[in-house]
Order: C-alpha cells, then sequence, then structure tokens
C-alpha cells in the first residue's frame, strides 16, 4: 500500500481519540444546533488554500531527524584499521593481536577526504584567482584539479579562462593535443543541442591521465583570446557545466576583463594564492577590496560572500626574503578579511616551471592541498546549503 498520501487523505486518516470522540454525521443530524454568543466562519481564499497545498507536498511524510541522527554516531573513519604510523606497524607485526585505534593525524586526513567526496546538487564552480602573476595561481589550479579528481571519483576540469595567454596548457601533460578553448568556440554550437556527447567534448581538452581530471586550454594567440569575452564566456560555461561536476577556473591578472568579471559571477568559492611578500598580498587585498565595492555598488551580496568565505593559499617560491615580523603582519591582514589560510610547503616538483604531474608530487604538499580542498569543499557545501534553502522558500511562495 502506498504512503504518499496527499493532504486530505492524511486527514482522513488521522487516528480517532477513544477519550473525546468526535459526533458522527448521524449525531449530528439528531442533536440541534446550539447557539453561541460568537460565531467565527472561517472562510478559506483560493490563495490560501494553494499555498497550504504547496507546504503540505513540501512537507516530507517522514523527516529522518532523529533516525539519521543515530546513524551519524557510526563513522567509518574511526573504526577503519589504521593504515600508516606506529599504529599500522604495531597491528601488522602482531598480526592483528594488537588494534591500536587510528592515529590523530590518518584521522584528520580520512576526515579530508570524506570531505572532498561529497555531492552537490549541481555542478560547483572554483575560481583561483589573484591579479599579481608568479604567485601561484596554475600551479594552485593543477593541485585542486588532481586533488579533486583522484579522491572525489567526480568529473573535475581545469580550464584556462586567462584573457591572454594562459600557462596551464604548458604546466599540464598535453598528450599529443594541440586544441584550446579557441578551437572549442568554434564548434561549439553543435554542443548546444541536446544530442551532445560528452566523448565528443572531450576531444577538446587534454585529460591528465592518473591524476584524474581534465584541461581545457587557453589559446596561444593572445588576440584570440582578448576575443573571449562575457557571452563567449558564458556560452562555454553552459556547456562545459553539462559534463563536470568540478570545475577550476584559472584566470588571469586582469580583474576589470569581460571574462574575468563573467567568471566570478558564476563562482561558487573564491581561492587567492599569496606569496607572504608585500606585493603580493596588496594585490590580493586590492583585489578584495574590488570584490566588496562591486557588493555595495551592485547591492549584489554575492562578491562580498565569496570574500568572506575565501580560502587563502600561502605558496613557496623565490623572491626577497621576508622577516617573520613582516610575514606574521601579512597573514593577520589576510585572516581578518577571508575564512582561511592554509601553507602550501615547498615542493620542487611544483616550482620546476615544467609539467605539474601530481604522481611526482611529495607527501608533505600533497597532504596541504588535501586540507585546501577539504576547505573548499566546505565552502561549497554551505553555498548548496544555501541555495537548497532559497529554493525551498521560493517553491513555498
Amino acid at each position: 500500500m502506498s504512503t504518499n498520501w496527499s493532504g486530505a487523505e492524511r486527514k482522513s486518516r488521522a487516528p480517532i481519540s477513544l477519550l473525546n470522540p468526535e459526533p458522527s454525521a448521524e449525531d449530528n443530524a439528531a442533536e440541534p444546533v446550539k447557539e453561541t454568543a460568537t460565531v467565527t466562519v472561517a472562510i478559506s481564499e483560493p490563495a490560501q488554500a494553494q499555498q497550504a497545498a504547496v507546504e503540505a507536498q513540501a512537507a516530507p511524510l517522514v523527516s529522518g531527524r532523529r533516525s539519521a541522527s543515530v546513524l551519524q554516531k557510526d563513522n567509518m573513519n574511526d573504526e577503519l584499521p589504521p593504515a600508516t604510523g606506529w599504529q599500522a606497524f604495531l597491528r601488522t607485526v602482531t598480526f592483528g593481536l594488537i588494534k591500536p585505534k587510528v592515529g590523530a593525524a590518518e584521522l584528520a586526513r580520512r576526515t579530508d577526504l570524506s570531505a572532498i567526496q561529497r555531492v552537490y546538487s549541481r555542478p560547483m564552480r572554483i575560481m583561483v584567482a589573484q591579479p599579481l602573476g608568479g604567485v601561484g595561481k596554475t600551479m594552485c589550479s593543477v593541485g585542486i584539479g588532481s586533488t579533486f579528481g583522484i579522491h572525489s571519483g567526480q568529473h573535475a576540469i581545469v580550464w584556462d579562462n586567462n584573457e591572454m595567454m594562459g600557462t596551464l596548457g604548458v604546466r599540464t601533460n598535453a598528450n599529443g593535443s594541440t586544441r584550446t578553448v579557441w578551437d572549442l568556440l568554434n564548434v561549439l554550437e553543435k554542443f548546444e543541442t541536446i544530442e551532445a556527447r560528452k566523448g565528443d567534448f572531450s576531444y577538446y581538452t587534454r585529460h591528465q591521465g592518473k591524476n584524474q581530471f581534465s584541461v581545457l586550454a587557453s589559446d596561444e594567440d593572445p588576440d584570440r583570446m582578448k576575443s573571449i569575452g562575457a557571452e563567449e564566456f558564458n556560452r562555454i560555461h553552459t556547456v562545459v557545466s553539462r559534463f563536470y561536476d568540478t570545475i577550476v577556473l584559472d584566470t588571469g591578472n586582469n580583474t576589470r576583463s569581460e571574462n574575468w568579471l563573467a567568471s566570478i559571477d558564476v563562482t561558487d568559492q573564491l581561492v587567492i594564492p599569496v606569496r607572504l611578500q608585500r606585493n603580493a598580498v596588496v594585490s590580493a587585498l586590492r583585489m578584495i577590496e574590488q570584490l566588496e565595492s562591486m557588493s555595495e555598488r551592485q547591492g549584489n551580496p554575492h562578491y562580498k560572500n565569496l570574500v568572506a568565505n575565501a580560502v587563502v593559499v600561502i605558496t613557496q617560491g623565490g623572491g626577497a626574503k621576508v622577516s617573520a615580523t613582516d610575514q606574521a603582519d601579512l597573514r593577520a591582514q589576510l585572516e581578518s578579511t577571508v575564512r582561511s589560510i592554509i601553507d602550501i610547503p615547498y615542493d620542487a616538483a611544483l616550482d620546476n616551471g615544467s609539467i605539474i604531474d601530481w604522481q611526482l608530487v611529495g607527501d608533505p604538499a600533497r597532504r596541504a592541498f588535501e586540507r585546501v580542498t577539504a576547505e573548499i569543499a566546505a565552502g561549497l557545501l554551505e553555498v548548496d546549503n544555501r541555495n537548497a534553502h532559497a529554493r525551498i522558500h521560493t517553491t513555498n511562495r
């Protein structure tokens, strides 16, 4: 028997109280009508009836809050045996006779990986932005794309949305492909139809093998890239969103360019790479001030929310040495503005200026990017929940 009852049916099947039984229709007919001092007649208008019907359909028959809270106590990250550290060694050498609990570091990593594996209600867009060049935007984009690709099990793509000639195509494996976003734009119409297939679309991207993400490279002709404005970006973005769950936007240095502004409009999570040097931090803060000003001028909280929810990635590299006191002051300037700051330890595989293959990156840097990506996932979850509440509110109006 179906339990998907309508509101009227649920009302007709409501339990009858044995202590105060309601009179039947026959009893009502036989009993004279008693006059009362005040008679209230409730007339339901069509709009009110329609609102009640919508709310009844939107409300679940079973909420599941209490039962879900019981299941949440079963944390598999705690129950699984340790795989690293002295805990794993001791369990191995004693053939499982001694079963130490998983260590704090391994448990923290499992928690981060669980966050990365979340599924959202729609494709999510992550924008890696910083007006100053040479601070690690492309390196961060590749790290985030690799981490999502390897651990989430979903389809991830890193898109070089540089208004000029970006470096993503140089720093990732081309696998013999020379196709760029310009080639895709020239045939985009065929992917804007219902017959479009991901297999055909993949021809214009560069898959990164075991790193489990794809690259949409910028063109090598800066004049062609300058012709990709807001309209072209939005068309490409609509198509990319059909085939990929996670879209990482590696951006250029011009925060006033049409494609940069178009990408910030669709962004769910902002990532800001910086080095703890005065020019890099000042550049990031100016971008933050621009976004806050955009919210104030347009009356749109989106840009200000992106700043408040932003993840700052501290990268390592060459440049003038900065004293510990100055570094602490620069970090404090950022901490007062954004949600999270995470340091990436130096790794030669990330700083060689050539192809970044995540399989060659050392464990400390890989672990740091897992932390970064988990923080990104936390921000995406907040955005997704906020959108869900907005959809429910809109439906109930």
